[in-house]
């Protein structure tokens, strides 16, 4: 429960972060783009909560969900800014995004 009255909170405030990042780029004369593929190791519940997690991810200024691996264990994530560390971008997806994701019980998903 906790986690369903925070999740709007940390995603707003992830979109607005995202979009002012991407947004100064645009603007800027001289870009800080560092586009990199990631792969994003995951271990969630469901097949609906990687849905989630693929399509959070997308909506994200700045980050784009490419493809699952076959088994479900990774995520391939295009980032824009991602090159110059892509463990902390790792890390933040995994610690933020799919922890986030995973704590929370979906209505199309069987939950054992």
């Amino acid at each position: 429960m906790k986690a369903l009255l925070i999740f709007p909170f940390f995603y707003l405030y992830e979109v607005i972060a995202g979009a002012l990042r991407v947004s100064r780029d645009v603007l800027s004369p001289r870009p800080q783009l560092r586009p990199v593929l990631l792969r994003v190791p995951v271990d969630l519940p469901s097949a609906g909560h990687r849905l989630m997690l693929a399509a959070l991810v997308t909506m994200t200024p700045g980050t784009l969900s490419v493809a699952e691996t076959e088994d479900g264990r990774e995520l391939l994530v295009h980032s824009l800014y991602g090159a110059e560390d892509p463990e902390k971008e790792i890390r933040h997806i995994q610690e933020k995004y799919a922890t986030m994701v995973g704590s929370l019980r979906l209505p199309f998903t069987r939950h054992d």
